[in-house]
């Protein structure tokens, strides 16, 4: 191979002249384009080699030679040990040491291939100089690209082949011991020199001092280790390592889970930093937050978790809420930036733990007296600009359905969303609302449970607001048909899936054995106004009044278009008509799938579904002429 002699000739004339002779970048990338996994063998590894001795002297930009050996290393036939092979060894300490990017990223591109297999991750650990380099380049380097290539890496090999320190549950339920702990993680977590590295790093205390990083990139490497932590969770991180080297930070008998929650960030100067500690603690309220997923999931239910009780024990929960539901204790400056960070973390917890906060009295009702005040301030003008409170309204869809049922004592927010003027996302916290529950699978009985009741608040919630709002479909096929206004379209019909689609149940039928703080069907039809039951499932709501009188027309008409204007029209995927059109046959789609279960059920309804094949036959626009698509208009 011509192409390949060059190469090797180019290199030798670099490596006689470092200094003086440039590497050819466009021959170099003429190669990288050439070269695969069918390049022999024999010709890899001398171009390895050659590279190899070339960089420790090269006396200029490394780039082209370091994206070569990236390319030459590719292939998954390139194992680790071959890596290891090569010659002169690859010196890994080295390579992370130096103030090169290029080469900081090759060298962890070559180390990346011992994070597939579990025994070369134990070599890796044999080499405590090289894991010491790894996470100092990590926490310390000032390229970003770099820094996540070491977070990467670092977490690809305290978990190669998806094994790891996997916890299993003992007595009592909530205590968790690792049962196996690879080479890598014992490395890390009892080596007192690696581990108090990492202290050390992240730390404040050291801020300046001899061979410490400054105040503000300790303040980086705290991001990224807070990124890491929240990834490698379970009991050694919960827990005391090396009590010698924790005291020294003031951590008592929680390792580094305490470490990073109090003792490393300083949220009261700090407030980026205190943005990027609430998101962290909002990390860990997700029930799949580690990659260890063998932490035992009976565990974490809809009333509470380890990493709960860890917030609320050290008071942190309740410090992290108070930016949002007690605002008047802080500053303009820390609620600009941990207002939308507290709101975040409060949507959190509601959706993973909402029996735990319909429990938490002060907090339920803060919450939603609130959210009442907010929504209160909206003006009809602020709805129509599109002025939004979306932290709020995310607030507000990701409350259990129950907390949003009106009570004696407390009005429910959800009654002051409307659909005119109309507001993608208050359509859109509408959709969220009386869809219900996503489905959980592999979820206990008692999540099952705390699930059906969610299912029956959705649909409850979904005839109260009928109730209050008679207009509501009327409005909402209003937005739909202002096409000029798309993504508010697509909401309305987003909407109109929702309820399609909705995951309801029944409510109880009598009030004794009701624990729920549900009404009964029968309080639920007499507050409607309604002689009897009302519809059980969203496809049957549909198919009654109001929206049997709005909604069906809507979606059985042609679709609207611009094709009479210039920049859209009939086929036009990437005009607002064709996508608005493509979501309303979407949802015909998904009327006629739940016409067809209701079928299968009862055998009735087939006029109904004969009719929805008929349009649907039509396509996505409906079989109308290019001109005279009628556009919807703005009604404010």
């Amino acid at each position: 191979m011509d192409l390949l002699e060059n190469i090797h000739t180019h290199l030798a004339e670099v490596a006689a002249d470092p200094t003086g002779k440039a590497l050819d970048e466009r021959l170099l990338e003429k190669f990288d384009g050439q070269v695969t996994e069918a390049i022999a063998e024999p010709d890899r590894e001398k171009l390895l080699h050659q590279l190899a001795n070339l960089l420790p002297t090269l006396q200029q930009d490394p780039t082209p030679a370091t994206t070569l050996i990236q390319v030459l290393v590719r292939p998954a036939s390139f194992t680790f040990s071959r890596v290891l092979d090569i010659k002169p060894p690859v010196d890994f300490t080295a390579g992370f040491s130096t103030p090169s990017p290029p080469i900081n990223f090759v060298t962890l591109c070559l180390l990346e291939k011992a994070k597939l297999r579990r025994s070369d991750a134990d070599i890796v650990a044999g080499k405590p100089d090289v894991v010491a380099s790894l996470i100092k380049l990590w926490l310390s380097t000032s390229d970003t690209a770099v820094s996540q290539k070491a977070h990467n890496v670092f977490l690809g090999l305290l978990t190669a082949e998806g094994e790891g320190p996997e916890c299993i549950a003992v007595e009592p339920a909530d205590h968790y011991e690792p049962y196996h702990q690879s080479l890598m993680w014992r490395r890390v977590f009892r080596d007192k020199d690696i581990y108090g590295s990492i202290y050390e790093i992240c730390s404040l205390s050291t801020a300046g001092q001899d061979g410490q990083l400054s105040k503000r990139d300790k303040t980086v490497a705290q991001a990224r280790f807070l990124d890491l932590l929240a990834k490698i969770d379970c009991q050694s991180v919960r827990t005391s390592q090396i009590a010698e080297i924790e005291s020294i930070y003031g951590v008592k008998n929680e390792g580094l889970l305490e470490f990073a929650s109090l003792r490393m960030v300083d949220h009261e100067d700090d407030v980026l930093m205190h943005m990027t500690l609430i998101d962290f603690f909002a990390e860990l309220l997700k029930p799949d937050h580690s990659k260890f997923q063998a932490l035992d999931i009976s565990a974490q239910t809809s009333h509470s978790s380890f990493t709960l009780e860890f917030l609320i024990r050290k008071g942190l929960h309740s410090r992290t809420l108070s930016y949002y539901l007690d605002s008047t204790k802080h500053s303009s400056l820390d609620l600009t930036y941990l207002y939308s960070r507290s709101a975040n973390y409060l949507s959190t917890y509601c959706s993973h733990y909402p029996t735990h906060f319909l429990s938490s009295s002060s907090v339920f009702k803060s919450t939603i007296l609130r959210l009442s005040e907010i929504l209160k301030q909206m003006s009809p003008g602020r709805w129509a600009q599109g002025l939004t409170p979306k932290h709020d309204l995310h607030v507000l869809a990701s409350l259990p359905g129950v907390a949003l049922l009106p009570r004696p004592d407390l009005a429910s927010p959800l009654f002051m969303l409307t659909a005119k003027p109309p507001n993608e996302d208050a359509l859109q916290t509408l959709a969220t609302v009386f869809r219900g529950p996503k489905r959980q699978e592999g979820t206990s009985q008692l999540v099952s449970n705390d699930e059906s009741v969610q299912k029956s608040a959705a649909r409850a919630l979904y005839y109260l607001y009928l109730n209050n709002y008679p207009g509501m479909w009327q409005d909402v096929v209003k937005a739909a048909e202002t096409v000029a206004l798309k993504d508010t379209a697509l909401a309305a019909i987003a909407l109109m899936e929702a309820v399609i689609s909705a995951s309801w149940d029944s409510l109880p039928s009598n009030v004794d054995n009701n624990q729920s703080g549900l009404p009964t069907e029968a309080q639920l039809a007499e507050t409607c106004h309604s002689s009897r039951s009302l519809p059980p499932t969203g496809i049957l709501a549909i198919l009654a009044p109001p929206a049997l009188e709005t909604v069906l027309p809507y979606l059985f008409r042609p679709a609207q278009t611009f094709s009479n204007l210039v920049g859209g029209g009939k086929g036009d995927v990437e005009s607002a008509a064709y996508r608005v059109a493509a979501a309303k046959y979407d949802v015909l789609l998904s009327l006629k799938s739940r016409l067809k279960e209701v079928m299968q059920e009862t055998g009735q309804l087939g006029e109904v579904l004969a009719t929805v094949d008929k349009r649907l036959a039509l396509g996505v626009l409906g079989g109308q002429n290019d001109i005279g698509g009628r556009i919807g208009t703005l009604e404010l």
